[in-house]
This record gives C-alpha cells, sequence and structure tokens, in this order.
C-alpha cells in the first residue's frame, strides 16, 4: 500500500514503512508497560533489560517460527538463510512465545514477580501487535483472499493515489462483510488483485483486546489473570483471522496429510493450541491463589539523585 515513507532516489536508502510501525509499535508497548509496572510495585527502570530482550527475541523468535514450520526445507538446506532478511519472514506467534520466555527468565533472576510483569505486559503486548499490524498492511503482507469487489463498495483513497506506481492501492468499504478490502501496487505479497483486508482486522482485534485488558487489569482477581486470558483471547481468534488469510508463504497444511485433507492448518493456527492450552492452566492454576499485595513503586531519594537503571 505505502510500502516507503521516504525513498529520494533510486538506489538510495529509504525509510520502511513496515520499519518504521514496528519500532513505534515497541516505543508504545514499552511507554504501557513503564507505566502499569510502576503501579504493580515494580520498579520502571528494571523493565530496560526487558526491551532489549523482547526485541532481539521477538524478532529472532519471529524469524525462527517462519523458517521451521512454513519453509523448513529451505531453512535446514542453507541455515544462512535466516540472516538473509530479504529471504523468508516473521511469524508474529514465535516472537511473542521467545520474547515470553525471555522476559519471564529475566524476572526471575531480577527477584521481579514474573505474573505481576507480566499481566502489566501483556495488554502491551496486544497494543504492539495492534500497531505492528499497521506497518504489513502499508507494506502489503499478511494479506487476506482474493475477494470480488461489490457494487457497493465505496472507495477511500483518491484514484491518483491508487493509481500511483510508488504509493499506490486502495482501501474499499463494504457494507457488511468482509467489511474491508484492498488492493496494493507494489507490495511484497500479490499486488494489482483486491483482497480482504486481513491485517487491519487484525489491528482492530488486537487493539480490541488492549482495551479489553487493561480494563480487566484494574479489577484483576488474582495474579496472571491478564495473562491467560490474554493468550486465551489471542488463541481464538488468530484462527480465525488465518482462515480468511491469502499469502503464500505461511507454513499451511499441518496436518492435511493424516486427515486426507480434511484438516489443514497453519503454522499459527497450530501454535494457538498450545498458547489456549497455556492460557487456561494459568487460570486453573491461579485463581484460588488471589493477588499478592502490591503497593505502587516510588523511588528512593538515591535512585532520584543516581540513577536506579539495572547495570551489566
Amino acid at each position: 500500500m505505502w510500502k516507503t515513507l521516504y525513498q529520494p532516489a533510486e538506489g538510495t536508502l529509504s525509510v520502511n514503512t513496515w520499519g518504521v510501525m514496528v519500532t513505534l509499535a515497541f516505543a508504545a508497548a514499552a511507554w504501557v508497560v513503564h507505566n502499569r509496572t510502576k503501579k504493580a510495585g515494580i520498579n520502571p527502570d528494571q523493565m530496560v533489560w526487558l526491551y532489549l530482550i523482547a526485541i532481539v527475541a521477538g524478532l529472532a523468535g519471529a524469524r525462527l517460527l517462519h523458517f521451521t514450520m512454513a519453509e523448513p526445507e529451505k531453512f535446514f538446506k542453507n541455515p544462512l538463510i535466516y540472516f538473509n532478511l530479504s529471504q523468508g519472514g516473521f511469524a508474529l506467534l514465535g516472537g511473542v512465545m521467545l520474547a515470553g520466555i525471555g522476559g519471564w527468565i529475566y524476572a526471575r533472576s531480577r527477584g521481579i514477580n514474573a505474573l505481576k510483569m507480566s499481566d502489566a505486559t501483556m495488554p502491551a503486548v496486544m497494543l504492539g501487535v495492534s500497531i505492528g499490524r499497521l506497518g504489513c498492511f502499508f507494506a502489503g503482507c499478511c494479506h487476506g483472499a482474493v475477494h470480488a469487489l461489490p457494487d457497493n463498495a465505496i472507495a477511500l483513497f483518491p484514484d491518483w493515489f491508487a493509481q500511483s506506481p510508488h504509493a499506490g492501492g486502495q482501501l474499499w468499504l463494504v457494507p457488511g462483510a468482509p467489511f474491508l478490502l484492498e488492493m496494493t501496487n507494489n507490495g511484497v505479497g500479490k499486488n494489482h488483485l483486491v483482497v480482504m483486508a486481513t491485517q487491519l482486522y487484525e489491528t482492530m482485534a488486537t487493539f480490541g483486546i488492549f482495551l479489553t485488558m487493561s480494563w480487566l487489569w484494574r479489577r484483576r482477581a488474582f495474579d496472571g489473570q491478564v495473562l491467560g486470558t490474554t493468550l486465551i483471547l489471542y488463541s481464538f481468534w488468530r484462527p480465525i483471522n488465518e482462515n480468511l488469510r491469502g499469502d503464500d508463504v505461511r507454513g499451511t497444511a499441518w496436518f492435511a496429510d493424516i486427515s486426507h485433507g480434511a484438516v489443514s492448518l497453519t503454522t499459527s493456527q497450530v501454535m494457538s493450541i498450545p498458547l489456549f492450552l497455556t492460557g487456561l492452566a494459568i487460570i486453573l492454576v491461579q485463581f484460588r491463589k488471589g493477588l499478592a499485595p502490591e503497593k505502587e513503586y516510588q523511588l528512593t531519594r538515591e535512585e532520584v539523585t543516581a540513577g536506579s537503571a539495572p547495570r551489566l
């Protein structure tokens, strides 16, 4: 749709829209985490290393899950392709899972209540996904299946933009399902075809989860409630959106050989199963334990003077 925000000339350094939106996603999530961990009694300065872990582990995990489940033959034939960003892609759930594991280990090593930290951070993760999917929309990836353009569709962009060879495309509002359709001229997915705007579906759904879990965070009855509920909600939503996707490389057809085509799951649909089970287990284990006492963190005089950011 709008793959680059700025490209002065052919062959020169350009500003990639996807990268900008992912950066904004991390920044917005970090802002939410900083404020909420403080209210939960956690020193927000200790979250600095959590942000770094989330960035590194998130990108590494997303890349690893994509190759091991969506393009395993290509990956195991040439593992160095993992570092070639012009090849392959990123699987969101792989990033979330590895970043979560890294964050949990960090919390335990620093004596931080991992469940309280997770309850504060999970809504922020959904906010980050919501913003990050806008990057996918602009890049033209993670799009939906091809769909006929109804006569009652309303074009949202002017003709000059839709026909532009550099930033062209169109977004249509449809009064009824599928609600939003898009076409990209120069994206990384299918170009010049009308497809369902599944990236925007994901943006709206995850932003809704963010708002709902933010409401629940202020009313939670036990530690881990927001974490478990977020995992369950997203594990229900993601397979629905996956059924509408139409991009080519996603690890589709898991279990198809076993069931002779009766069941065919994408990578994200498969990974939604352990995500749901993890969320359910957290709730079943924790709901009887209640909410551990917490008091908003206050910086000491020494921390105000010298700074309290953790050091290596």
